[in-house]
């Protein structure tokens, strides 16, 4: 029950900050273990301080690896999709958790998946 709470409460506070605008993010690149799946990814939040700290890289990190396992489309077909590492919450909850732990509008700007 408080877990479903939760979830309701992260959905209302990321579609708050959702209006903020993101100008702030970084970059990042992952590569499969057998060279031939490659992604680029670029995620932008609001500050300089987010886009530092460990949690927002290893949101970053989380994505690519999503992106390379299952080749979404999109970022719409992304956020569809189930993510790898629980099958219960999608790429989307994944995202408003982070949301709603920062405080702060997270949004990914783009992505590539390169395979051989």
């Amino acid at each position: 029950m408080a877990k479903e709470i939760l979830k309701k409460l992260g959905k209302e506070f990321a579609q708050k900050q959702a209006e903020k605008e993101a100008k702030e993010g970084l970059i990042t690149t992952y590569l499969h273990p057998n060279k031939k799946i490659g992604v680029i990814l670029e995620l932008n939040c609001e500050t300089d301080f987010v886009a530092k700290s460990e949690d927002f890289q290893k949101l970053a990190h989380e994505l690519c690896l999503q992106i390379a396992a299952m080749y979404p489309e999109d970022v719409d077909s992304l956020f569809l999709q189930h993510w790898i590492k629980e099958e219960t919450k999608t790429v989307k909850e994944l995202m408003e958790s982070y949301i709603a732990k920062f405080g702060e509008n997270i949004l990914i700007k783009r992505f590539n998946r390169y395979e051989i």
